[in-house]
């Protein structure tokens, strides 16, 4: 019985091996999926203009990049945003250009209100979203990003609010919260690897 399943066995596993040799191809290995968008961005808004940088680290599939990022924000109020984002190849000639859109939350820098010094009290993470364009322009395995985005980021201060409480006959703290929206138009310059 040993001596006929053996040469079946063998038939079997001989076959089974052709096709797949003939298969083989170079698949991509994840460092080769691997990318690091990083980005210089001037924010023009209502307030003011600033400036900030991110970076962002994932992973491509196909047409769909998805990664996550951080960075500095010094719109208005210093802020490090942390942030989810994707990516989608619109379309693919010399250059890309990839539709983008992130959201995460941003957490206060500083604990002092430049703009309203009187203001006092702890900040809080609040959260940021935006969406834009980006053009990538091959350099090797490299590339340059030009791009254009809409951002918004909120910041909320538990602004300190001393009232006299008659009753204990003391001064107690009663927080106000301040919470603003800030949107702004992003001007991107960057690089990917």
């Amino acid at each position: 019985m040993n001596k006929t399943l053996l040469p079946v066995f063998l038939f079997v596993l001989t076959m089974g091996k052709l096709p797949a040799q003939n298969n083989i191809k170079a698949t991509a290995g994840w460092m080769d999926r691997f990318h690091s968008f990083n980005t210089v961005q001037v924010l023009n808004g209502s307030t003011t203009t600033s400036f900030a940088i991110n970076t962002v680290n994932g992973f491509q599939y196909g047409k769909l990049f998805t990664g996550i990022g951080t960075g500095f924000d010094y719109y208005y109020h210093t802020s490090v945003p942390l942030f989810l984002e994707a990516r989608l190849n619109v379309a693919e000639r010399k250059g890309k250009l990839q539709l983008f859109g992130n959201g995460g939350l941003s957490f206060p820098f500083s604990s002092q209100n430049k703009r309203q010094e009187f203001k006092t009290g702890p900040y809080k993470a609040a959260g940021l979203y935006a969406a834009g364009l980006d053009y990538l322009v091959p350099v090797k395995k490299e590339a340059f990003i030009l791009g254009v985005a809409f951002s918004s980021k909120q910041i909320i201060q538990m602004v300190d609010n001393n009232v006299w409480n008659p009753m204990l006959n003391r001064i107690e703290n009663n927080p106000i919260k301040d919470k603003y929206s800030l949107n702004r138009i992003a001007i991107r310059l960057g690089w990917v690897f």
